[in-house]
């Protein structure tokens, strides 16, 4: 969304992104370049937070003038805005982050309010699907199939393609970048390590991120021996350095709607290994624009990512395709343009039923 909100705003859009005030992170050097970034008054007390900054959402849509809304997930915010967008007659867009078990739908099932904000969440007048996992999801819970609209994540394209290293084969390194989150099957990846190893002793593997599962894979690593091969540095606002420095991008989780980690290593141009699953394949076509190995399966995973290293010449050239794919299909740019065209058509069928 953050990379979309720069491209509206390219495109000729003002754009304005509310967002809840940060407690964990320092906000960007650059915040105030670009698009307006308005952080609304929350808590790190939990429930509370959420209370205060739902709160300060609607207020802010209901005073300051606004021609529509676009949602980040269906949760509390969606429900906040799809409430002042009824009271102020300004259309609200929403879009589901993700699928399966950890996706926004399933959230909606569990979550506490989930089915209240639900119900509210299908009178939305557009929901964006970012891969068919997403919109096949939407359809199952009963959201409407005029309402449903197909718009795939973008990128932005670097105009520097990804190169390989000279000595790569010295040292083989492998990043993957996102949350330490069960579903993304990291204990997976450790697991293949070893195998990896095997073939490339010297052989680097960088998990770049936070969450959860930072204790237990930190114990793992340690319990299979693999301290100092295996690193995890931590948050970084900016990837595309150690994604330049990599040899490889792995991404072995068992649910995804369709990775902004992904797609960023794919723009560069750097050769890929990922999970199996739906959202993973609208990127990837096995042996043409990377690698897809079973999810939750070490030895499967561990063979593609060798075999990435075995036939390298083989891998960058599937990088490279992978980046003409992004280019015409999932780039930023084109994205901002057809958000754009339906924003646009959204707002015009408001003004016209408000006549």
């Amino acid at each position: 969304m953050s990379y979309l909100a720069v491209a509206l705003a390219a495109e000729g859009a003002e754009v304005t992104v509310l967002c809840c005030q940060a407690f964990d992170v320092d906000p960007p050097s650059h915040a105030d370049e670009g698009p307006r970034v308005v952080r609304l008054p929350s808590s790190p007390v939990r429930g509370w937070g959420t209370v205060r900054y739902m709160t300060a959402l609607n207020g802010w849509l209901r005073k300051n003038p606004v021609d529509l809304a676009y949602v980040s997930m269906l949760k509390h915010d969606a429900f906040a805005a799809l409430g002042a967008g009824r009271a102020r007659g300004f259309p609200v867009v929403l879009r589901p982050e993700g699928a399966g078990a950890t996706g926004d739908i399933a959230w909606q099932g569990w979550g506490r309010g989930g089915r209240i904000i639900a119900r509210r969440c299908k009178r939305a007048d557009a929901v964006v699907a970012i891969s068919p996992a997403v919109r096949a999801e939407l359809l199952a819970a009963g959201y409407e199939p005029a309402r449903v609209v197909d718009l795939p994540n973008g990128v932005p394209v670097p105009d520097l393609a990804w190169s390989p290293r000279p000595d790569w084969s010295r040292a083989p390194t492998a990043v993957f970048v996102g949350r330490l989150a069960p579903e993304k099957e990291l204990g997976a990846l450790v697991d293949a390590w070893p195998i990896v190893r095997r073939s490339h002793p010297a052989a680097r593997l960088i998990l770049i991120g936070e969450g959860p599962e930072r204790l237990a894979l930190e114990s793992r690593i340690a319990g299979l021996g693999l301290t100092g091969a295996i690193e995890l540095p931590g948050i970084c606002l900016d990837p595309r350095p150690a994604l330049r420095s990599a040899d490889l991008f792995v991404l072995p989780s068992r649910e995804e709607g369709m990775s902004i980690a992904l797609l960023e290593a794919l723009a560069l141009g750097l050769p890929a290994v990922a999970s199996d699953i739906p959202g993973n394949r609208r990127l990837i076509d096995d042996f043409e624009t990377g690698r897809l190995a079973s999810p939750d399966d070490p030895p499967a995973l561990a063979a593609a990512i060798l075999d990435q290293w075995l036939g390298f010449d083989r891998a960058v050239r599937m990088g490279r395709k992978a980046r003409e794919r992004v280019i015409a299909e999932f780039s930023v740019s084109a994205s901002a343009r057809l958000h754009l065209s339906l924003f646009r058509r959204l707002v015009a069928a408001r003004d016209r039923t408000s006549l």
